[in-house]
């Protein structure tokens, strides 16, 4: 949708967070008939009413969906409500701040959207590097916490990279003039409400029926993103350099960024070039703490990827562990949505025996590690204690008391923040912190 075809329309904004927020400005000028707010789909009791946050009215999400013209939703909240869905098959409209965005940009302006289930974030963090080491005037927001309709960035840029998560691929309505899909496996199933559906709002990054995105490119490493693709054809398919020693994941992601730059008019990167990008660290990626004065726990490294929020994800991170050849402990575990533990029982299969240990955390810690055969060696109810716990067991695998502690200890924990615990920010501080706290 476009920002003017609001105008004399009712609109429902479904939640009020970082997104809806930042666009109520814009939406507010467009001229809506009227503007209401459904705060929380958990917290709405049909009927209810009163004033909101930000001086709108509180209506129920019953009230809502039988009366609106268009839903403004905030990416997280239930599409699939069957409200929602009542009211979408009545002819109600459905939009985000995104999509609102892309449909209302300044003519001329050009879009990369990244997407995919692991990777966008840093791809999309890279394409922003290496444009601006290539001189390519860029802007960079969405998914990775800047808000397209927020101050701060730079939204005026001729070329715009979003990263584009599956909450807001599933009520895009424009596409990008370049698409980029990292990987695609499973993620967010309680949301979408099934792998299929999930693949289907993901893959609208890349194609709205039979239109499609004027280039896709996708990594010849990821056979779920190759295969999903090939429906899109032509597409560029990105070969990353080999033999590196950094996390194959890193790599590729590079390796898609300095494709999409030279998609851009920029040079085409070398392959030192693209391994310097890799090796750029990205909070709650994959990120080794830095060195502290740890004692006896300076040869142990902390590793924060508090973003792995599925198991693929985690996976991947156990794959560069394992490269390491060093006795590693995974803390793992948040909110259970459903999604297959298949990628860490394949990774879990290819360590040795006792070489890789794991501290559950609530709420799915437990069964996810039981379903992936990998080691329970630990518990704990938060992640401090969980550093604390993992520590202990590579000290138990030192030769004696006065022999330095070796090995890796990965914060990845394969699901996202249960509620009630903040965000993945919020958990990646707390890693850092019991780190510090270490004598």
């Amino acid at each position: 949708m476009r920002l003017d075809e609001l105008g004399g329309r009712r609109v429902v904004l479904l939640g009020l967070g970082a997104d809806v927020s930042a666009a109520l400005p814009s939406i507010i000028d467009a001229g809506p008939a009227e503007i209401v707010l459904v705060d929380s789909a958990a917290e709405q009791a049909p009927g209810s009413g009163g004033a909101g946050r930000a001086g709108l009215e509180l209506v129920g999400l019953d009230d809502a969906a039988a009366t609106a013209d268009v839903f403004v939703r905030s990416p997280g909240f239930p599409r699939y409500l069957p409200p929602l869905v009542e009211a979408r098959e009545r002819g109600a409209l459905m939009t985000t701040p995104l999509d609102l965005w892309m449909g209302s940009r300044a003519p001329g302006q050009r879009v990369v959207a990244i997407t995919g289930t692991k990777g966008k974030s840093t791809t999309t963090d890279l394409v922003g590097h290496f444009a601006a080491v290539a001189g390519i005037r860029v802007g960079v927001a969405g998914n990775l916490g800047i808000p397209v309709f927020a101050d701060g960035w730079d939204s005026g840029a001729p070329i715009v990279v979003l990263e584009v998560s599956s909450y807001q691929a599933a009520d895009l309505h424009h596409l990008p003039d370049i698409a980029v899909l990292t990987s695609l496996s499973e993620d967010h199933l309680d949301w979408h409400g099934g792998v299929e559906r999930y693949r289907s709002d993901k893959l609208r990054v890349l194609h709205q029926g039979a239109e499609l995105a004027p280039v896709v490119i996708v990594s010849a490493d990821s056979a779920g993103a190759l295969d999903a693709a090939e429906a899109f054809s032509p597409i560029v398919v990105v070969p990353p350099p080999a033999g590196a020693a950094l996390p194959q994941q890193r790599v590729q992601n590079a390796a898609l960024a300095a494709e999409v730059v030279r998609q851009l008019g920029g040079p085409q990167m070398s392959v030192e070039q693209i391994l310097a990008g890799a090796a750029r660290s990205m909070p709650g990626r994959l990120d080794v703490c830095p060195a502290a004065p740890l004692g006896r726990f300076a040869d142990v490294q902390f590793v924060d990827d508090a973003l792995a929020s599925n198991p693929s994800a985690t996976a991947a991170g156990l794959t560069w562990a394992r490269q390491q050849d060093r006795p590693t402990v995974l803390v793992l575990g948040g909110a259970d949505r459903g999604v297959a533990s298949g990628p860490l029982s394949d990774e879990a299969a290819l360590w040795a025996t006792g070489a890789l240990r794991v501290v559950t955390l609530p709420d799915n810690g437990h069964d996810l590690a039981t379903r992936a055969g990998l080691d329970i060696a630990g518990a704990a109810e938060e992640v401090g204690d969980a550093v604390r716990t993992a520590v202990s067991l590579l000290e138990t695998a030192a030769a004696d008391g006065d022999t330095a502690v070796s090995g890796i200890v990965l914060f990845s924990p394969a699901a996202p923040t249960p509620s009630g615990s903040g965000n993945w920010a919020d958990r990646s501080a707390a890693f850092r912190r019991a780190i510090a706290e270490l004598g």
